[in-house]
């Protein structure tokens, strides 16, 4: 468990993320409301190369953001949808084949059609007013002591 005392922190997890993932690979952001998904979002998007003057919002209504990013990010949060049938009208896959990296709240529902998440990150709430994260996934050993580096700037800003 990674422990993220506060946004900058999150931020900073984000930013390291970014630098870890691939063209065309797609992560997976799970926990309560409120936990950070989409600040961890934010950090992705800032570390890809997003100015500090676009906001990255929680994609809840919307379902799916793109950013001008390189490579491309694509923020989603399938919450709302019931049935794999839904995902087609996104272009999610298209995105990744495009090679952009994307990033799923509330998505392991759907992983027999999106495929593998190159990461599988939780977010949880901490008794101290902060926030959990851990990490699962094909390059979870890499990641982990590179979050870890950057959490520990972040909780400096």
């Amino acid at each position: 468990m990674i422990h993220l005392l506060n946004e900058g922190a999150t931020l900073a997890a984000g930013e390291a993320l970014a630098s870890l993932l691939r063209p065309g690979s797609w992560i997976a952001l799970e926990g309560p409301l409120g936990a950070g998904k989409t600040t961890l979002a934010r950090g992705v998007a800032r570390g890809l190369g997003l100015a500090e003057d676009v906001p990255v919002t929680s994609p809840t209504f919307a379902l799916v953001q793109e950013y001008d990013t390189t490579p491309r990010f694509v923020h989603g949060d399938l919450y709302r949808l019931s049935h794999a049938c839904e995902l087609e009208p996104l272009g999610l896959l298209e995105r990744l084949d495009e090679g952009a990296i994307v990033a799923l709240e509330w998505a392991l529902p759907f992983v027999a059609e999106l495929g593998r998440p190159e990461l599988v990150l939780r977010l949880s709430h901490d008794d101290a007013g902060g926030r959990g994260l851990q990490v699962e996934g094909a390059a979870a050993e890499r990641a982990r002591s590179k979050l870890r580096a950057a959490v520990a700037e972040g909780e400096a800003l």
